[in-house]
């Protein structure tokens, strides 16, 4: 069964990236902020029951708009760059329907493969992948150690990206596990151990 984040994401995805549209103005921005406002919203739910997933993911996107916009405020202006060589005309059309394609089967990919991940490693994974708590953080909030917390993360990794590959979805190209970065060779060495 679909978690209720997930079902609110599909059955909206082109409104809430038309609305992030407005804060946004480059196509693959307002894109990049809807998968992170699911990511965020999905990771939020593993934790609490949402009422109203759609105004929750909503609520999500149009902070991570403001943040973005406010981010961008402050951003010292660079100089342009030389644009010789660049095709200003492409018709991009196609390739921006088979990217949102693309990037709407890996974030599925994604969900479910952490639905596959057992409880606890799920919970720890969330935690540190999508929530961005330190190892230690996550040791105090479940009453575990640090070193279970860098084995779980470890385990999450190593099967998501597994996952991932058995079907088809890890490319280097957008979202999913390949923006995960990898673990320390230790820790892939007590994952294996763990399971």
């Amino acid at each position: 069964m679909m978690a209720t984040i997930l079902e609110a994401y599909l059955e909206n995805e082109t409104a809430l990236k038309r609305f992030l549209r407005r804060f946004i103005k480059s196509r693959e921005g307002a894109d990049d902020l809807a998968q992170e406002a699911f990511l965020r919203a999905f990771a939020a739910e593993s934790g609490q029951v949402i009422a109203s997933p759609k105004a929750f993911l909503f609520k999500v996107a149009r902070n991570l708009a403001l943040n973005e916009l406010a981010r961008q405020s402050s951003a010292t202006m660079e100089p342009l760059g030389d644009f010789e060589g660049q095709e200003v005309l492409e018709d991009s059309s196609q390739a921006a329907v088979d990217d949102a394609v693309d990037g709407r089967e890996r974030i599925r990919m994604l969900a479910r493969a952490i639905a596959a991940l057992p409880p606890q490693c799920a919970k720890v994974f969330i935690l540190r992948k999508m929530q961005g708590l330190s190892q230690k953080d996550i040791a105090a909030r479940l009453d575990i150690s640090v070193r279970t917390v860098e084995n779980h993360v470890a385990l999450g990794l190593v099967r998501c990206k597994a996952y991932m590959r058995a079907h088809g979805g890890a490319s280097d190209q957008g979202g999913g596990v390949s923006r995960i970065p990898e673990p320390a060779p230790e820790a892939l060495v007590k994952a294996k151990v763990a399971e």
